[in-house]
């Protein structure tokens, strides 16, 4: 059987323009879906379309998923204890080495026994939050979305880190795949079909709210089954940063809870090099005493921790730097 080959970086771009395309009509299709009677073939097209959609994600990111993996290998360190070592008077297999020792030693050298106590997987639970709002409907933000959460899911997957959960958010966040699920590729079709970019306001509180509830029962979960205290959370948030002047300081106290409940909250900002301003030419104002006072409007955004995406080809380098840095600010701090 021929080995796949690597796609060239013209082959890319002409695959992504088609997929911003299909983006595009998918949008018109959902908004005429929405002024007409429930199709009941509609959602099985949409299942369908979904499932080609994933499948040149896939192909787009392949190489890059296998970049985030290795470099998340060396920071997302194995939790789990699943391998035995050690010499001990009692424990759940004989280590066979120890026998003749023992025998020799008239029995005296008795610490012949090996237990469960050697990390060697990872048992994290990943929960990636995706804004579903109108603000990101342009092809090219939806199209760094989706390609962000194609790579993030299959380096995760790959490395086998645990589960992965994925919420949708806008006006009221959605869970679009819960942890014990398995994410593979019906799971991956299935969740960019949920999206509709059409919420008319990015209600960022209501969703951290939400996945914090979601984030605490799964840890209960966990410790029923006996993996509670080897399990780490994290949660990524991919959007383009804008939020709701209102919501500022209902986020900030969320920020705080998940940082309580040591959960890492990771802000990645869609920044759509092809819109005029970036995101960091956004101000915001304000009246201080009366009088207008404007600021960088990154310079007050409610999260600490958050990376800028403008090409999908840097995002394995700056997310595995980011983190590997927020694991030592975090440890320094004596938490997770």
């Amino acid at each position: 059987e021929e080995e796949k080959r690597a796609l060239t970086a013209e082959e890319m771009e002409a695959l992504r323009a088609e997929m911003e395309e299909e983006l595009a009509r998918r949008r018109e299709e959902h908004a005429e879906e929405n002024e007409e009677e429930e199709d009941p073939d509609a959602e099985a097209a949409r299942l369908e379309a979904g499932r080609a959609l994933w499948l040149k994600y896939e192909l787009l990111m392949s190489g890059l998923s296998q970049e985030l993996c290795e470099q998340l290998r060396l920071i997302l360190e194995p939790t789990m204890a699943t391998k035995l070592r050690g010499d001990y008077r009692t424990g759940k297999r004989l280590n066979m080495k120890k026998i003749i020792p023992y025998i020799a030693s008239g029995f005296k050298k008795d610490k012949i026994w090996l237990r469960r106590t050697k990390p060697s997987a990872r048992q994290y639970q990943v929960l990636i939050c995706i804004d579903d709002s109108a603000s990101m409907a342009d092809n090219h933000s939806v199209q760094l979305a989706f390609e962000a959460l194609c790579l993030l899911s299959k380096a995760l997957t790959q490395l086998e880190v645990g589960d992965i959960g994925v919420v949708a958010f806008g006006e009221a966040p959605r869970l679009l795949h819960p942890f014990g699920a398995p994410f593979g590729d019906e799971a991956g079709a299935g969740v960019i079909g949920a999206f509709r970019f059409d919420s008319q306001r990015t209600r960022v509180a209501p969703m951290l709210e939400r996945c914090l509830g979601i984030l605490h029962e799964a840890r209960a979960s966990a410790s029923r089954s006996r993996l509670g205290e080897d399990t780490l959370q994290l949660q990524f948030v991919i959007s383009d940063g804008i939020l709701l002047e209102g919501d500022q300081k209902q986020v900030r106290q969320m920020v705080r809870m998940a940082s309580e409940n040591n959960v890492l909250l990771a802000f990645i900002i869609v920044d759509n090099p092809l819109k005029k301003h970036s995101i960091l030419d956004v101000q915001s104002f304000s009246f201080v005493n009366g009088a207008p006072r404007v600021t960088a409007y990154m310079d007050t955004f409610p999260f600490p921790y958050y990376v800028l995406l403008r090409d999908i080809q840097t995002l394995p380098e700056i997310l595995s730097d980011a983190l590997r840095q927020w694991f030592e600010l975090v440890a320094s701090k004596g938490s997770l």
